[in-house]
């Protein structure tokens, strides 16, 4: 009998442009996306980066670290990256993995403090750092 075939995951790299955010998701559990998300088409964009969080959640590493710093949100990007946490709160449920997300945003951006609010009263089993900053580099 033939064992199922299962590939090794890799790190996923998305560099970011002046429409789409940067995205470097590591398989040792570092995971770190930002800057300016307002692509064409939020869905077919976000496609392989819920695919590689679906990946990774059937093999975790047992801490999984989230750091964010949008600088902009369109509204079809703000509901993806509150599927990807979504699949966070799942993770942070299985036992897996302790899940763990700094979000650095500027301080003036009141639009989107509100916006990680919503997120963490959604996301309540993870612990957040916020960090209000001047201004967030790109990286």
């Amino acid at each position: 009998m033939k064992h199922q075939y299962s590939h090794p995951m890799k790190d996923l790299i998305k560099h970011g442009s002046e429409k789409t955010p940067h995205f470097t998701l590591n398989t040792n559990g570092d995971l770190r996306f930002g800057g300016i998300s307002m692509p064409e088409d939020a869905a077919s964009f976000y496609f392989d980066i819920m695919d590689w969080i679906s990946d990774y959640y059937r093999s975790p590493c047992p801490k999984t670290f989230v750091t964010v710093s949008f600088r902009y949100l369109n509204s079809s990007s703000s509901s993806m990256v509150f599927k990807i946490f979504h699949a966070f709160k799942r993770l942070q449920d299985s036992g897996k993995s302790s899940v763990k997300c700094i979000w650095y945003y500027e301080k003036t951006d009141q639009g989107m403090a509100d916006y990680i609010e919503q997120i963490q009263s959604h996301v309540d089993n993870i612990e957040f750092k916020l960090h209000p900053t001047d201004n967030i580099l790109d990286q």
